[in-house]
């Protein structure tokens, strides 16, 4: 391997033509240049310079040699500058939330894309668990959940809280007493975070009658947020959501939210790998998640 110091003299020497001033220059004697010139010599077992009296030319390999060592140059300074410049308006941000966050915070998003035009914004509407294995397999960079992980390698900061809803056909007939035997008659339309949601609302709301996952009347399952809704608004079951999927349903008079005793509220938590450095392109989505779901 070429020593750089070596080479750095002489790339030096070749610039000012002049051992003593290549010297001053890189604070050494005129010996060692002579030295450093030597070592490279025979490293490549060639002369690399043609000396008359105090004067010197390049040999055809010491041209070749310069050539290549500014080639050389360049490309680590290109290298230094890409790896300590970190573009605030350029590059990928890969993020993963619910479908509900996902419809209410892209827009946003696309407006901070529409402003700069080399900035690729990457949105992945999941469940709670596909984005916590998303996120521990660096397929996303950042993410929106609403349960707490305890793993060495997440952070995880409470940005907010959403309230769920129990969300029923509106031709139902919720009556003064509605009790857990007249919903399950209704049956429930489940969905990837569905069961989580229904244990928290559930067992707050009917403690008495609510025995877990297990005793529900599921009805169906679908994984598409604009599709949960549906077989709500034609009478089918019912399910519940976070107030902001609710709330954008086109057809809200096929719908009711059922009054509850106990309000449910999920925490949101913005969550990242602990140990992976995120590019600076990502504080303005950070803030906007924050300022946006606090």
């Amino acid at each position: 391997m070429i020593n750089q110091k070596h080479l750095n003299t002489f790339i030096k020497l070749v610039e000012t033509q002049h051992f003593t001033q290549t010297a001053e220059l890189l604070f050494m004697t005129q010996p060692g240049v002579t030295q450093h010139i030597k070592k490279l010599e025979k490293h490549f077992n060639t002369l690399l310079l043609a000396r008359y009296g105090k004067q010197f030319e390049l040999t055809l390999a010491g041209e070749k040699l310069y050539q290549t060592a500014l080639a050389m140059r360049g490309l680590e300074e290109q290298l230094n500058e890409q790896i300590n410049h970190d573009e605030m308006t350029k590059g990928v941000c890969s993020i993963a939330c619910s479908g509900a966050l996902a419809n209410f915070l892209y827009p946003h998003f696309v407006d901070r894309q529409t402003e700069y035009s080399e900035l690729n914004v990457f949105v992945e509407a999941a469940p709670n668990k596909n984005i916590i294995e998303d996120l521990l397999n660096n397929d996303v960079d950042l993410g929106v959940v609403t349960i707490e992980t305890v793993h060495e390698q997440l952070k995880q900061t409470l940005i907010g809280v959403e309230e769920l809803q129990l969300v029923l056909p509106a031709m139902v007939d919720v009556g003064e007493e509605f009790t857990f035997t007249d919903l399950n008659n209704i049956g429930f339309i489940n969905h990837p975070d569905g069961l989580h949601f229904a244990e928290k609302v559930l067992s707050e709301n009917f403690k008495a009658d609510y025995k877990g996952p297990n005793s529900l009347n599921i009805k169906g399952y679908v994984n598409q947020l604009q599709q949960i809704l549906l077989p709500v608004a034609k009478g089918v079951g019912f399910t519940i959501l976070p107030r902001r999927a609710i709330e954008q349903y086109q057809q809200p008079s096929l719908l009711q939210v059922l009054s509850l005793e106990n309000l449910i509220q999920d925490p949101l938590y913005l969550t990242q790998k602990r140990y992976r450095q995120l590019p600076r392109r990502y504080d303005w989505f950070e803030h906007k998640i924050k300022q946006l779901l606090s």
